[in-house]
């Protein structure tokens, strides 16, 4: 049986939008993890404010992971996908600052991940996306277990 957050209809799967200031880190990591260990009881997606080309070491460490997001691009918020959400994820407090208001009826969640990708030029510290992935990664299977949509943890 597939359970999803919200009352009405409980055959259909749980919609969750992760979103982040650019969509080249974070949140693509958080909609992997969450595919990753929900498989078809959820439908997720990511995007950010802005869109960012995804950082090399994102695609590097989620790898390390085990999963392959060599083929995610970054997207800007649609609204579609916003408004037909179950769930949106806030990953930083910017995207709160300019994210459109989560309408009633949609649970929101805000997560402050701090964001591994360098500020100034460079390639940024690896150790620094390995902790982003770890936390998000943990915050991601907490969510998964309280909406009773989490897969055996592989």
């Amino acid at each position: 049986m597939i359970l999803t957050i919200r009352g009405d209809d409980m055959s259909k799967p749980l919609r969750m939008y992760f979103l982040c200031v650019h969509n080249r880190c974070r949140s693509q990591m958080a909609e992997a993890f969450a595919k990753h260990f929900a498989g078809d009881q959820i439908i997720a997606g990511s995007a950010g404010v802005e869109e960012r080309e995804i950082h090399p070491m994102t695609i590097k460490v989620m790898k390390e992971a085990g999963i392959d997001i060599s083929d995610y691009r970054s997207k800007r918020i649609d609204m579609k996908a916003f408004i037909s959400s179950h769930m949106i994820v806030k990953l930083c407090e910017q995207v709160n600052e300019k994210c459109p208001s989560v309408p009633f009826g949609i649970q929101s969640v805000q997560w402050d991940i701090p964001d591994p990708t360098p500020v100034n030029s460079g390639h940024g510290n690896i150790e620094d996306f390995r902790t982003a992935r770890d936390l998000i990664k943990e915050k991601v299977i907490q969510l998964l277990k309280e909406q009773n949509v989490l897969h055996v943890l592989r």
